[in-house]
């Protein structure tokens, strides 16, 4: 049977992780300056975790509709909502997979976002990676017509093929990332999926003698290199639409990626 579970569904992880972690200025300008540069009003948020970016556009006057599927995330989000009043605020339960009938009736949005390097962890044992086909139909049915989708994940080609993990902090404000690896998981000589071992640094310990605490974490990935996503983008939303990649929030011109901790896909129908 295919393993289609959440592993954010964990809310001892979701601790570890940093549930409410402040995003970088640098990516907070960038996600701003996309969505409001193609005017964007009305955002589907469909990986929004605890709800940090879904607040933050909130913050900027923009109408946010924000699911998951993991339910240990969406309880922060609800936490927030609910200590902030932020009555308009929908916050959902859907998986990507079932979108339409998870969340029916919400009309189209200007963009759909799945960030947070959220889209590689379905991993898709399927031929011609079906379940990734059947995402991003999916999220292709919310967008107007001239809408955008922003979708990004981790440098997957570095610990594929060099068995490193590029390790920037692009999208957080602090640095709790003193140690990360990975590890590439094959059987019978087929790749199977990517973890990614974080040691993260946890505020929990002595105060008195400053003696943080290092937690590992462990997430799996779907073994899909950047050319091969691209391509499958530009396979579902067709020759019409535009579309850019982005390395650590720069365009990326030269093709140079060995040194990218994050890719950012932008696709505008």
């Amino acid at each position: 049977m295919q393993d289609v579970s959440n592993p954010f569904d964990d809310s001892d992880a979701v601790h570890k992780l940093g549930p409410l972690a402040e995003r970088s200025s640098g990516y907070k300008d960038w996600l701003l300056g996309v969505l409001q540069g193609q005017k964007c009003h009305r955002v589907l948020d469909v990986a929004c975790g605890t709800g940090v970016d879904s607040l933050f556009l909130l913050k900027h006057g923009m109408e946010v509709v924000s699911c998951d599927d993991a339910e240990a995330m969406l309880s922060y989000a609800r936490a927030e909502k609910d200590r902030l009043g932020l009555k308009d605020w929908e916050v959902k339960r859907a998986n990507w997979l079932t979108l339409p009938e998870d969340i029916p009736e919400q009309g189209e949005f200007d963009a759909v976002l799945c960030l947070g390097s959220s889209i590689l962890h379905l991993i898709d044992k399927l031929p011609e990676l079906a379940l990734y086909r059947k995402c991003l139909t999916n999220f292709k049915k919310f967008l107007k017509p001239g809408g955008l989708l922003l979708i990004d994940h981790r440098n997957i080609d570095s610990m594929l093929d060099r068995g490193i993990v590029v390790n920037k902090n692009v999208y957080h404000a602090e640095d709790t990332l003193p140690g990360v690896s990975t590890k590439t998981i094959t059987e019978e000589g087929v790749t199977l999926r990517v973890d990614i071992i974080y040691d993260m640094l946890m505020k929990e310990g002595d105060a008195a003698t400053n003696n943080d605490k290092i937690e590992k974490v462990i997430m799996p990935l779907a073994p899909i290199h950047v050319h091969k996503f691209t391509t499958l983008l530009k396979e579902m939303f067709g020759p019409k639409c535009e579309y850019t990649l982005y390395g650590d929030l720069q365009r990326l011109e030269n093709g140079n990626t060995e040194d990218v901790a994050y890719f950012q896909h932008i696709v505008h129908e």
